[in-house]
């Protein structure tokens, strides 16, 4: 997988509440791996490190954001703190 799409993987999870709660809700690692396979994300725990950094840099450098960021950013929500819980369950057991 490209950092261009674990980018765009968490993209889909600030957009569709459904996938990620489906991803919460499941209790293992390989639960959410296969969902995130499914989905046709099929990435490394520093695949997605980069594209969370490359996410965090942007906002730091006022670089341009799409307009999901953005409308999260107006909408009075961190990214950065969006960012951090999804880290808390993409790849770790509960």
């Amino acid at each position: 997988m490209s950092i261009q799409s674990a980018r765009a993987l968490y993209t889909k999870l600030l957009v569709d509440e459904e996938f990620r709660q489906q991803l919460e809700q499941v209790t293992s690692y390989q639960q959410r791996y296969d969902i995130l396979q499914a989905a046709g994300f099929v990435c490394t725990l520093a695949e997605l490190k980069l594209a969370k950094n490359e996410l965090l840099q942007s906002l730091e450098t006022n670089e341009e954001l799409s307009e999901i960021e953005q409308d999260f950013i107006q909408g009075g929500s961190s990214i950065q703190c969006l960012l951090n819980h999804f880290d808390n369950y993409l790849f770790k057991e509960k």
